[in-house]
Formats: C-alpha cells, sequence, structure tokens
C-alpha cells in the first residue's frame, strides 16, 4: 500500500475530508496504487457507503481491483441480485468495469430501472462485460428500439448498441440525437457513437460542431462523454483547433466561431480537470498530445508580427467577446502551470529512475 492511502485512511479516522482533498488522493492512488490500495480502501468505504467522500474511493478501487476484491463487493453490496438500498449506485459501474461476468444479469435488470441513476450505472457496467447470450441480446436490442426517437428515455441506453448492432446503426442514431433526444438525455447517444471507433471521427467531429446537440453541456453532463467520446475515436484537439483557426479564411459565419471556440474551451477545460483521472470506460483510448503541443497549437504564432493564435482569431474576429477572450487567457495561465509541473515531474523521475505518464 503507499503512503498516500495510509495518509488518506488517517485523515477519515480524525474528521471527514473535503471532497477536493479526497480527489486529490485518489487521482494519485489510481495513477501509482495497486490491489492492496483497492482493499483498504474498500474496507474504508464500507464503514459508511452512502458518504460522498467515500464513494470517491470508488475511482481507485475500480482501477486496481481483480477478481476477488469485486467478488467481495457483490457479497458485500448485493441481495439476492439487487443492490442493497443503503449502497450507491456507482457500485454497478465498478462490477462491470472490474469485469465481474456474475453480475450481468443483476445489470440487465437494473438497467430497466425508472431511477435515472441505477440504470445509468448500470449501462456503464454492461460496457465492460459480454453480453453475448439470446436473452440478454434481446432485452438490450429490445430497450434501446423502444427508447428511440424519444425525447427522454434511460439516457445510456444507446451506449450499449454497440454490444448489439454493427455500426449501421449509427446513422439511426445521430438522427435521434439530431432531431428529437433532449440535448438533457444525448450523452449515451454520443458515447454510442464513438463506442464504434476511429471510422466515426468525422460524425463525432460534427456533433461537437452542431449546436443542436450541445455536446459541450456541463450543466447536463454531457461534457465530459463528449470528451471521453472524441479520445476514443482518435480525434485530436490540434484538429479541432485547426477547425477553428480554418475562420481566417472566412469560412464559417461570426456565430459559428463563437460556437466553436466554446465547445473548444469547455473540451479543454475538462482535459485539464480531468488530467491523470480513471477514464470511466477501461477499453476507452487515451489521446497522447502533451500540454506542450496544445498550448502551441492554441497560441504559438506562425511568424513574427502576425497572431494566427487562437487570441488573435477572437481579438480580429469578435472584437466584443471579452468574455470569451478572458476564458482562453485563463486557459493559458493552467495550460502553463501543467506545463511547469510536467517539467519538474521529469526532473524528478530522470533524478529517482521512476517512470513518469
Amino acid at each position: 500500500m503507499i503512503p498516500a492511502t495510509q495518509t488518506l485512511i488517517d485523515l477519515f479516522k480524525t474528521m471527514n475530508p473535503d471532497s477536493s482533498i479526497v480527489s486529490a488522493y485518489t487521482n494519485v492512488i489510481c495513477k501509482y496504487g495497486g490491489l492492496a490500495d483497492a482493499v483498504n480502501l474498500f474496507d474504508l468505504f464500507m464503514e459508511d457507503p452512502l458518504d460522498y467522500n467515500r464513494v470517491l474511493l470508488l475511482q481507485p478501487i475500480m482501477k486496481h481491483g481483480d477478481q476477488r476484491l469485486a467478488q467481495r463487493i457483490f457479497d458485500d453490496c448485493f441481495y439476492q441480485g439487487e443492490l442493497l438500498e443503503d449502497m450507491p449506485n456507482e457500485i454497478l459501474h465498478v462490477l462491470g468495469y472490474l469485469g465481474y461476468e456474475s453480475v450481468t444479469e443483476s445489470l440487465v435488470l437494473h438497467m430497466h430501472s425508472d431511477n435515472w441513476h441505477i440504470a445509468k450505472y448500470a449501462c456503464l457496467g454492461l460496457l465492460h462485460l459480454p453480453c453475448n447470450d439470446h436473452e440478454t441480446q434481446t432485452k438490450i436490442k429490445d430497450l434501446i428500439e423502444s427508447s428511440y426517437s424519444k425525447n427522454l428515455f434511460q439516457e445510456f441506453v444507446p451506449a450499449l448498441s454497440f454490444k448489439v448492432s454493427s455500426s449501421s446503426i449509427v446513422r439511426s442514431l445521430f438522427e435521434w440525437g439530431n432531431t428529437s433526444a433532449s440535448i438533457d438525455c444525448n450523452a449515451g447517444i454520443i458515447l454510442g457513437i464513438a463506442l464504434f471507433g476511429s471510422d466515426q471521427k468525422d460524425t463525432i467531429k460534427g456533433i461537437l460542431w452542431n449546436p443542436n446537440w450541445e455536446a459541450h453541456g456541463t450543466a447536463t453532463g454531457t461534457l465530459m462523454w463528449s470528451y471521453v467520446a472524441m479520445q476514443h475515436v482518435e480525434l485530436t484537439f490540434r484538429e479541432l483547433i485547426q477547425d477553428v483557426k480554418m475562420n481566417q479564411s472566412e469560412v464559417f459565419s461570426r456565430a459559428e466561431l463563437r460556437y466553436r471556440l466554446e465547445v473548444l474551451a469547455e473540451l479543454l477545460a475538462c482535459k485539464l480537470s480531468n488530467h491523470h483521472q480513471q477514464q470511466p470506460i477501461r477499453f476507452s483510448i487515451n489521446n497522447n498530445e502533451t500540454t506542450a503541443d496544445i498550448y502551441l497549437d492554441l497560441f504559438g504564432w506562425s511568424k513574427d508580427g502576425h497572431d494566427d493564435s487562437v487570441i488573435g482569431l477572437i481579438s480580429n474576429n469578435l472584437e466584443d467577446e471579452d468574455e470569451l477572450l478572458n476564458r482562453y487567457y485563463h486557459l493559458r495561465d493552467r495550460l502553463e502551470m501543467k506545463i511547469e509541473h510536467q517539467i519538474e515531474l521529469d526532473h524528478f523521475t530522470r533524478n529517482t529512475g521512476e517512470t513518469s505518464d
């Protein structure tokens, strides 16, 4: 068990630490911990499973747990195939993430729940499990078909499309999200399209730039899933930045430019906020773009005396958009802090012989 885990356990013994402090520790444990950390954190979690700060412990438990721990989680948190009432719904995701196949039938049952959170975490869990038997396939297909074209539905059911269909369904998923699905309920459609792989890169990029989707919405939680989706289809920030900078050839309108800059800013903020945090989908692809590369793409000048950076783009084309300009100045400051931190970390690892990712 690494020292950070012991320190976190000790903190809970003396106080109920602030959630931001707990998140900082769990991020480190996700990165550097192992099975022993997961086991000890599950003991800590079980002392008060509905305490929000202890629910945060499920992240490193997912990251480092094994089948033996998954069996224990199932035994302690379920009764006769049902999640116990005093257990957080996130447990459904945890067991699927760990590949605990014995929970599949329970997750299929829970994905039909009218409770949004229960259905969400059941679907996220099922993404990680084989769903090949006829009964499971039929139940997933029937739920997707009964939800199709509705405004509101169990939001993450469409994410299971790749489990039961070929990529030919993407056209229908896109039509659903583009014309009828509420923007409060489209994260699962975005994720579902992305899970068909890199062939859907242009589709996901089109969704990001399309105001009908509001894929950068923070209040609805869609932003984080859009970020996961762009990575899984191998859509890079460099490509998005190049798209935005196309406006210097007057390719699209002022309103479209502003929208694209808003989307880009939110996705960048999501990347910075989720740096080194665990991805919610175990098999999802992570882009390997460095902070320094993104910084240069955003704020670099192609030649002296000609500001063709994003800052220059806003200043020259959206003169009255001071709030948007300030957001990019703030992003620049955050990126510079990340670059400095990475340089310091690289120096430390070179001198200690440790590896850095």
